[in-house]
């Protein structure tokens, strides 16, 4: 337990969050296709909530220490 509270290895965090971009495309496409268009509360919202899960899932493929 005396670790750091926030861990952060970049080369993991941008592989991550170039899937979770990758994925998030393709569901904004999906979206244009059923919908006609994306409003842009939604590109904002869905730009922070990316970032917050990539970070999520980088900490999830961190090696442990203990």
């Amino acid at each position: 337990m005396g670790g750091p509270l926030f861990e952060f290895e970049p080369a993991v965090f941008a592989k991550v969050l170039a899937v979770t971009a990758g994925v998030v495309l393709v569901g904004f496409a999906g979206a244009v296709w059923l919908r006609g268009s994306v409003r842009p509360v939604d590109v904002a919202a869905t730009l922070v909530s990316t970032v917050i899960f990539a970070y999520m899932v980088h900490l999830w493929f961190l090696p442990r220490n203990d």
